[in-house]
């Protein structure tokens, strides 16, 4: 069987520690609007994010923990497919930490030591919800992914639409970086087929169509779900644009200067290396109210990946309503402990 990892990273918000190290140092931190309490809160989805691997992705190798240095609770950390690694172990300069971003920690992914060359990076609120195959992110040592292009989600009428937020601009980073060295002109030349395959709805290809005449690459549909990396492209990609990423990697918070882990990505899509399809197999659930949640979580049983994405528009007195129904859907869908928990 080939050699597929996981890397999970985690953070526990309702550490003492952590909260005191993060206020200590965010004091002197000038955008802390863009470095909002629900990026660290926590739906206790961790647990069924473990169940939902071992259940349906039977086949990895190892899940790669990362954490500053606190476990959950429940974690068996000796069982054979866990290796556990805290952020010293693994950055390339730890005089840069703590951090209290996943942007740095995106950035030294490729230091992590006995990472497989194939390894698929979750996010701690996203659920695998059926059985899925290899195949479904590697097929003949390439990545299977998909190159959709479409309008950007950043400037001054997004921001007004949504709230502003240094997420899109973080994004555009990451492709004008990899813009400057492999533009859109030569590989729409080059492999056009990459654009038009058919898994791809009419409305992708149409955009597609439209937006190959650019010849740059002005944004890329993004699917919040577990996405798929060769750890050599990781490399190559650290070794073009090493100057970006040492700079990411010394920003304790999230900036809108920084770049994320989309940079690799891109780096393999623009190079066309990749497998071109589109699964339309996850739903990202954002957790705004009660009554939004209500609606959607049907599609808790209907996707392959489910996001459970907390949202900054949700009023604290929805919480504990919110977070009860929450509980009670995961513990319905993932009834069974894994073997992940003692």
């Amino acid at each position: 069987m080939e050699e597929i990892d996981i890397v999970l990273p985690w953070v526990d918000d309702t550490d003492p520690e952590w909260k005191l190290e993060r206020e200590k140092y965010i004091s002197s931190f000038t955008e802390k609007r863009k470095n909002l309490a629900h990026y660290f809160r926590d739906w206790d989805t961790l647990r069924y994010v473990f169940r939902g691997i071992e259940k349906n992705m039977p086949w990895i190798r190892y899940v790669h923990f990362i954490t500053c240095g606190h476990l959950p609770s429940w974690l068996n950390s000796e069982h054979p497919q866990i290796k556990i690694h805290i952020h010293k172990d693994f950055f390339s300069r730890e005089s840069v930490l703590p951090t209290f971003s996943s942007h740095p920690i995106e950035m030294n992914l490729s230091y992590i030591p006995d990472l497989a060359e194939k390894f698929v990076y979750f996010n701690d609120d996203t659920l695998v919800v059926k059985k899925i195959t290899p195949e479904r992110f590697f097929r003949d040592n390439r990545l299977v992914d998909y190159l959709v292009l479409d309008l950007p989600r950043y400037g001054w009428i997004y921001d007004h639409i949504r709230i502003k937020d240094s997420y899109g601009y973080i994004c555009k980073n990451d492709i004008d970086l990899v813009n400057e060295k492999y533009p859109l002109c030569n590989l729409a030349k080059q492999k056009p087929g990459l654009f038009f395959d058919e898994s791809y709805s009419r409305a992708d290809r149409l955009r597609n169509k439209v937006f190959t005449t650019l010849n740059y690459y002005k944004w890329i549909k993004l699917n919040h779900n577990p996405q798929a990396f060769l750890l050599s492209s990781v490399n190559e990609c650290v070794d073009d644009f090493k100057d970006k990423i040492d700079q990411t990697s010394k920003n304790r918070f999230r900036t809108s200067d920084d770049v994320n882990q989309y940079l690799y990505r891109f780096y393999n899509l623009f190079r066309g290396n990749f497998i071109p399809h589109y699964f339309n197999d996850d739903f990202c659930l954002v957790l705004s109210s009660v009554k939004r949640y209500k609606r959607e979580r049907e599609n808790l049983f209907r996707k392959t990946f489910i996001c459970v994405n907390d949202s900054p528009f949700l009023e604290a007195d929805e919480y504990p309503e919110l977070k009860e129904l929450v509980d009670k859907d995961l513990s319905n869908l993932f009834p069974s402990k894994s073997s992940f928990e003692v």
